[in-house]
């Protein structure tokens, strides 16, 4: 099943995330990097905005703190050339530790996926429950990713994301076929 199709159905569809624990592990980690680097996009687009787009503060501002205007102007310059260098190299540390933080919240997830399955009656492995809260994720990644672009800030977003997938999660579990 191609990334698109599985992105869109794992947005609205708790059945076709449950339907999806029967992927493989390895398809399943490229759409997770795949959703890691498109919600991350929009933070490069904006990064690069404010960068680009920032007014010019004259450089007398700076002197108060032993900063000489001649040597700002001269690094400003030595430093343009490998700005877009500088720029992939953040971006690629973002998405690195972006992707390590859903991969190690996907696992702890399926952890605690376990017991709730358990409780449903439900016959799921470990990897059943890795490869749901995969997709689980979905959501909670476009929501925060739109909120971030409206530029809203809600407290304790952590724990809203982590609860939301934690729901998803569970009525994806409950939507799975009974334990034989």
């Amino acid at each position: 099943m191609k990334l698109h199709i599985r992105f869109l159905r794992s947005l609205f569809s708790t059945k076709a995330i449950s339907n999806f624990r029967l992927l493989g592990v390895g398809s399943t980690i490229i759409y997770v990097l795949s959703l890691t680097f498109l919600c991350i996009l929009p933070v490069l687009f904006i990064f690069l905005f404010s960068l680009f787009a920032a007014e010019d503060k004259p450089l007398q501002n700076f002197q108060n703190y032993g900063l000489n205007p001649g040597q700002m102007q001269d690094f400003a310059s030595s430093v343009n050339g490998v700005l877009p260098i500088i720029i992939v190299v953040i971006y690629l540390a973002m998405y690195i530790i972006f992707s390590g933080i859903l991969f190690s919240g996907v696992s702890v997830l399926s952890g605690i996926g376990l017991p709730i399955s358990k409780v449903f009656n439900k016959n799921l492995s470990y990897r059943h429950l890795w490869v749901m809260s995969c997709y689980s994720i979905t959501l909670p990644v476009v929501l925060l990713t739109i909120i971030f672009l409206m530029n809203v800030h809600i407290p304790y977003s952590f724990f809203l994301f982590w609860g939301l997938t934690f729901i998803i999660l569970a009525i994806a579990i409950n939507k799975s076929p009974v334990k034989k």
